[in-house]
């Protein structure tokens, strides 16, 4: 199949999508595919919507309100025509974690903040799509990526085994929580704990043997009818009870101090760094899958709406899921038409169905949340990792100790702070090398890296140094070191020329034209002729104009 390029589109169609795709849709075909794709999506939405927004530190009614609006907003302008955007686990953590040391034990405050987080993250994400800067998804590595989701991970399963042993979590780190759960044994509910084990044995036996079950929505029906049969609050066991049956109120909350509203801010662009690798990440996979393109600029203000939504509606920070990604497309989902049958669906369980939910054990919610995160605690990546690459390895270690022993906004700074020494640190050493020729059986001569090639010929007199990269300020000193020492090896003959072969150096920076006249003075008072080979593009029109052609 030939690759098409993009259909030229308006800039009407570019920043509103739905305008592009909605005249298109041939609702004969689709609309049924998309229904059946809703339902799916509804089933793992709600159960899931609930739990975490327990991850969130709000009531489970937060997490419904939260979808609605959240869905529709991207659907209107996200660029990818499969991918879910709602509550996800990810992001309710990093939610938590902001709201909670400025909100302390004020309910009414914490919830008043954590709307305010998805506002600021919607309207910083609009902003930041404006700008067009979708290339900001570039500046984490996806080793950092691997190491901070497992160790996320982990933070969220720990994080929810309060409600499986039925006792107050007193906070902390992994290791904290862990130490807590323990020292409070002789508390914990041992009804609670068969629910939850139950729960989630179930859940994992589901996912094995009938994968095409909506595991979350079956064990929570089932969970909720037995509670209401067995009286299972008489028990003592812990239930989501009353559950308000009230459509999103469209309003911004109180406004808080500047004090504490500008650590909201700094919390919503952590949230941001996060939910766009995500999100990106599952859009590009499905646009790749189906043969299309997403914008990363326009996925950054279809984030934004939906933030922006969910906020405005009275819930918390929102991201695309994977998860329900691959369930609508499975079921058949064919445009973000799924989106807003869902977010009706959605409506109408918190107007009708709420008090459906009342009976349902807290531990069902958090066996739930555990076997939704389960699959992402996977250390493997990190044995390949040391396998191919050890600074890769070292980076993923860093952000998941970050995580796992000190905080996850902590955390994440590290991951995007390594990303960035990383990124520095290799372009500091750009990995040249010497070259030498080799002769195929037609008698071509070929110029390789002697390293990988022990049989190429070195040329008398001559040394070739390939520059792999651009030339700039960060690595320039480390190129005219590099060329040296190639040269300081050379003492039988001394080499007589230094050619630079300059066809993978992309780019040329005022420092690397200077570093280049220098070290060409350098030799030549050594006697030593230095010589650019294959330059080329914007490398080249730097050298004509700072003199380094002449």
């Amino acid at each position: 199949m030939a690759l098409k390029p993009p259909e030229e589109k308006t800039t009407l169609q570019r920043y509103l999508p739905i305008v592009d795709w909605l005249p298109r849709y041939e609702w004969g075909k689709w609309l049924r595919l998309d229904m059946m794709a809703a339902l799916t999506v509804w089933a793992l939405l709600v159960p899931e919507a609930m739990a975490y927004a327990g991850i969130a530190g709000v009531p489970p009614e937060v997490g419904l309100v939260t979808a609605p609006l959240a869905l529709v907003g991207y659907a209107i302008f996200g660029s990818s025509k499969h991918l879910f955007v709602g509550p996800s686990s990810t992001v309710a953590i990093i939610s938590a974690s902001v709201v909670a040391p400025l909100a302390g034990s004020d309910g009414d405050l914490y919830l008043i903040l954590t709307i305010w987080l998805a506002i600021f993250t919607g309207v910083f994400f609009i902003g930041l799509g404006m700008a067009r800067m979708g290339w900001i998804a570039n500046f984490m590595a996806s080793s950092v990526l691997t190491g901070f989701m497992v160790g996320l991970a982990i933070v969220i399963a720990t994080g929810q085994l309060d409600k499986i042993l039925g006792v107050e979590s007193e906070g902390g780190n992994v290791l904290q929580e862990f130490g807590s759960m323990f020292e409070q044994f002789s508390d914990w509910d041992w009804p609670t704990i068969v629910v939850g084990v139950v729960a989630l044995a179930a859940l994992f036996l589901i996912e094995e043997y009938a994968p095409k079950l909506p595991g979350a929505l079956v064990v929570m029906l089932v969970a909720i009818a037995a509670s209401a049969i067995f009286d299972f609050e008489g028990s003592g066991i812990h239930v989501v009870g009353e559950i308000p049956a009230e459509l999103p109120n469209l309003s911004l909350p109180e406004w808080q101090g500047w004090d504490i509203m500008g650590d909201i801010m700094v919390g919503a662009l952590a949230v941001i760094v996060v939910a766009f690798a995500e999100s990106y990440a599952a859009a590009k996979t499905y646009a790749s899958k189906f043969g299309y393109q997403v914008d990363a600029n326009q996925e950054m203000i279809g984030l934004g709406a939906a933030n922006l939504g969910a906020g405005l509606s009275g819930g918390f920070v929102v991201d695309g899921s994977l998860s329900k990604t691959a369930a609508g497309v499975d079921a058949g989902q064919k445009s973000q038409m799924t989106s807003i049958i869902t977010a009706i669906l959605v409506l109408i369980t918190i107007v009708a169905l709420t008090w459906l939910f009342e009976p349902l054990p807290e531990a069902v919610l958090g066996a739930i949340v555990i076997h939704a995160v389960w699959k992402l605690i996977d250390f493997s990546g990190f044995v390949t990792l040391w396998k191919e690459r050890r600074i890769d390895f070292t980076l993923a270690l860093a952000a998941f100790l970050g995580v796992i022993l000190i905080d996850i906004l902590q955390g994440i700074m590290i991951g995007i702070i390594l990303s960035l020494v990383a990124l520095i640190y290799r372009d500091s050493f750009p990995e040249g090398s010497e070259l030498g020729r080799v002769e195929d059986e037609e008698g071509h001569y070929e110029f390789v890296g002697i390293d990988n090639n022990p049989d190429a010929q070195i040329l008398r007199e001559v040394v070739i140094y390939r520059q792999t990269g651009s030339l700039i300020f960060s690595n320039a000193s480390a190129f005219s070191q590099q060329a040296r020492e190639l040269l300081w090896k050379r003492t039988d003959p001394p080499a007589k020329v230094l050619i630079v072969d300059c066809e993978q150096m992309a780019d040329m920076d005022i420092t690397g034209a200077e570093e280049i006249v220098a070290l060409s003075e350098e030799l030549q008072a050594a006697d030593v002729d230095l010589l650019l080979a294959r330059l080329h593009g914007d490398a080249r029109v730097t050298a004509d104009r700072t003199g380094v052609t002449e």
